[in-house]
């Protein structure tokens, strides 16, 4: 079912797209086409890419571990951890939680950038431009630098380290922001290039410098591995916004967003991307990769898919589900189809 990611007409077509079905930390299901570089290597499921959005799951789950150790609060201003935040945002004097920070609702916006290189420091970023005027939904990728910081400044441990410590290696995972951390071997056989993490960072400064919004790199079977960690968050995965009947109570990308947990998407059985199930993940989107990973409660599976150097015009949406377009509705397809055709489905 993938064929036509790869072999369709050229504005339709891609160099590599692959997806993998999970369940009980077995693969049940998966497929992947195409070459992963210029050099003609093969795409698989274990060529490790930059994940793109999905990271953002990873910087929620070392959190949800902080806070379950008692090292940091979820629902604490972050001003107690970095006191040169801003105190006149909507949020309040004490600034919003990691918790609206991690839910897009802890009334940050993206400025025009929201990274800054080493030696810079992320304070310099908190320019009235990252702020809206209400606490109300808006996605952003500057707030995970602010929580990738805070984590910091809570541990005096980078972000890369706090993510792989805590979160990848006990999930026995080869994976890492910026390919921090990753093998040699994984980064030799990646489907992108990587560059060596900063040796001379201070941690608490800027935790943008390690990509948490979209630098992870990881494989297929990575991410569902991930995903189905949240089976065990229910911090997470509780309800923190919902989309009201008046769609006037945040910037929702025309219904992409309807439903939001503490970094986790939700996408409810009655409007999700598989019809009928509710998921719990994240999509990916950045430089022509598509990427999603997302957890099945009721069928207790994971499944993760990614299609990568898609064409510089951005394909047109799905009429079947606002966070689909015309690659990700293939991919979506073809997990459905190949868990019905699974022995785990029966």
């Amino acid at each position: 079912m993938l064929r036509p990611l790869i072999n369709g007409p050229a504005q339709a077509r891609a160099p590599a797209a692959g997806l993998i079905v999970m369940k009980n930390n077995l693969v049940i299901a998966q497929t992947a086409l195409g070459d992963a570089a210029i050099d003609q290597r093969a795409f698989t499921t274990r060529t490790a890419l930059r994940a793109a959005s999905v990271s953002k799951l990873v910087v929620a789950l070392t959190t949800e571990k902080l806070h379950h150790d008692g090292v940091i609060d979820l629902d604490k201003g972050v001003r107690t951890l970095l006191p040169f935040f801003p105190s006149d945002t909507p949020a309040g004097s004490a600034g919003p939680s990691l918790r609206a920070l991690l839910s897009h609702t802890g009334g940050m916006k993206d400025p025009e950038v929201y990274w800054i290189a080493h030696p810079g420091e992320i304070e310099s970023l908190l320019t009235r431009e990252a702020f809206r005027g209400n606490t109300d939904f808006e996605y952003c990728n500057l707030a995970y630098g602010v929580v990738a910081t805070a984590l910091e400044a809570a541990t005096e441990r980078r972000f890369d380290w706090l993510a792989r410590d805590f979160v990848l290696k006990p999930m026995g995972l080869d994976a890492g922001f910026n390919w921090s951390g990753v093998s040699a071997d994984k980064k030799q056989n990646g489907a992108t290039l990587y560059r060596e993490a900063v040796r001379t960072y201070v941690p608490g400064k800027n935790g943008t410098l390690f990509s948490p919004q979209g630098g992870l790199r990881a494989n297929l079977m990575d991410l569902a591995t991930i995903a189905a960690r949240l089976k065990y968050a229910p911090e997470l995965t509780r309800q923190v916004w919902r989309l009201n009947v008046t769609e006037a109570n945040g910037v929702h990308d025309e219904r992409y967003f309807t439903r939001f947990g503490t970094g986790v998407q939700i996408h409810p059985a009655d409007e999700s991307l598989w019809p009928g199930y509710e998921l719990w993940g994240h999509p990916g989107d950045a430089y022509g990769l598509y990427s999603g990973a997302w957890y099945v409660p009721e069928l207790e599976i994971s499944f993760a898919y990614a299609v990568t150097g898609t064409p510089e015009t951005p394909p047109a949406r799905s009429a079947r589900h606002p966070a689909l377009n015309t690659f990700t509705e293939i991919l979506m397809d073809a997990v459905i189809a190949a868990y019905e055709a699974s022995p785990a489905s029966r």
